[in-house]
């Protein structure tokens, strides 16, 4: 779908928070598809829009510590292709600290990429729900992508719910950047 030419002047200007799964479970065709689904959806914001990236695995690594203009979209996009994937899984912190740059006055997009299940950090599915609802404010929509069979499907579906979202799974051999890029045209 091309866009229209008058998209821009209509779009309410947005937030998009893109958190990417690097744990090692990732490593190969995954996280290749992952960096390229990312840098898509960079591609895609509007002038107005701000965003930020944050990778996770045993820590968490941000592309800046606030939310950042869409002219800087390129420079992040790069910085995501420098990442590698190691490590194990600490959902319930990416998502907190995702959270907690979120500004309760604009709508903002967390679009969260996972192949796993949480292995670091809090690892029971209701604790991190309770956490998410602690401290995410109503502006927040959560949209989940798990990657493979080896899901927490009830964690992420139950997230997807709470912070009016949806969340998509891709099995192996499917196109998860495909996917992600028709996803987001959509939004």
């Amino acid at each position: 779908l091309a866009p229209r030419p008058d998209a821009e002047q209509e779009a309410v200007p947005k937030d998009v928070i893109l958190v990417l799964d690097r744990s090692g479970s990732m490593e190969g065709e995954k996280f290749q598809q992952a960096r390229q689904a990312l840098g898509y959806i960079l591609k895609q914001l509007n002038p107005e829009d701000r965003f930020n990236v944050i990778a996770f695995s045993t820590g968490l690594e941000s592309y800046a510590s606030q939310l950042r203009p869409a002219s800087e979209a390129s420079e992040a996009a790069a910085w995501v292709d420098q990442l590698g994937a190691q490590g194990s899984t600490d959902i319930n912190r990416a998502l907190l600290e995702a959270a907690a740059i979120v500004e309760a006055e604009r709508p903002t997009y967390l679009i969260f990429l996972t192949d796993g299940l949480p292995t670091e950090g809090v690892v029971d599915s209701q604790q991190i729900l309770d956490n998410l609802e602690d401290s995410a404010p109503d502006s927040l929509r959560l949209f989940v992508f798990g990657v493979g069979y080896d899901v927490d499907t009830f964690l992420l579906d139950s997230l997807a719910q709470a912070h009016h979202g949806a969340s998509t799974y891709v099995a192996p051999g499917e196109q998860l950047d495909e996917v992600l890029s028709a996803f987001y045209a959509r939004v």
